[in-house]
């Protein structure tokens, strides 16, 4: 078993103010105001073209707002900081990896760059978490679409982030990878780290949510009472809240 990395965010929290993102295009994300703490999952749910890339683009610290500020446990995230860009973890919807190497080599790679300790061990323990063993080896190149999505949840999760942002995890996973990936989200939870997801399965933010975000016209806007709601409502509120606004994007 691979040590436990301890993140350097004891008490994670996510502090979104005045965020802004303006593009030649006309099209303006936000402003953006919200406070996330510690342990929470937020389900993010829009249609294509609504700004969800953007806000993720943003969110890790991969692209500087127009306007306002991210502050990660009170400190500011921008493409600058990179100490602070890695307490999180990212997976975009289709990850791009180098097609010439394989899983393996791209793991320790990463948690050199990490600098984790026992590095073996740990992307040992990795691989087998999303079930890469068997094609560690193999050129990233010649896997199907699902696995090389497994192996981008590994490197997503390898460093055991504070802050983890998935751009439609469960796509391209079979029912084992999903329950899988459900038991880690739900584990975050509960050790206080803050996640960030993107799906269209309703399900599975019903479930998983600690709070839903609906993404329209640049704006989030929260589904509530999310709490007071059972699963079935929580699907039934996010599709009529979903099918309830109009995108101009």
């Amino acid at each position: 078993m691979s040590s436990t990395i301890t993140p350097a965010v004891s008490e994670p929290q996510l502090a979104i103010s005045g965020l802004k993102k303006e593009f030649a295009s006309g099209f303006v994300l936000g402003p953006l105001d919200f406070t996330l703490g510690s342990g929470a999952t937020i389900g993010l749910v829009g249609k294509n073209g609504a700004g969800k890339t953007t806000s993720f683009q943003l969110l890790t610290g991969n692209l500087d707002a127009t306007a306002g500020e991210i502050r990660l446990a009170g400190r500011r995230l921008t493409p600058d900081t990179a100490e602070l860009k890695r307490e999180v973890g990212y997976l975009p919807q289709d990850p791009v990896l180098p097609e010439w190497a394989s899983g393996h080599e791209v793991l320790s790679y990463a948690a050199r760059l990490y600098g984790l300790p026992h590095i073996e061990e740990r992307v040992t323990s990795a691989e087998d978490l999303w079930d890469c063993a068997s094609y560690k080896r193999k050129p990233l190149g010649t896997l199907s679409y699902g696995m090389q999505k497994r192996v981008g949840l590994a490197l997503a999760t390898l460093h055991d982030p504070a802050y983890l942002i998935l751009d439609e995890p469960f796509s391209g996973l079979d029912l084992n990878h999903i329950k899988t990936l459900e038991g880690m989200i739900a584990g975050r939870t509960r050790r206080g780290h803050i996640t960030i997801l993107s799906t269209h399965v309703l399900s599975f933010c019903a479930r998983l949510c600690t709070e839903v975000l609906i993404l329209a016209d640049g704006k989030w806007s929260k589904v509530a009472p999310w709490d007071a709601l059972s699963l079935e409502a929580r699907e039934a509120e996010i599709e009529s809240r979903f099918f309830g606004v109009r995108s101009t994007n």
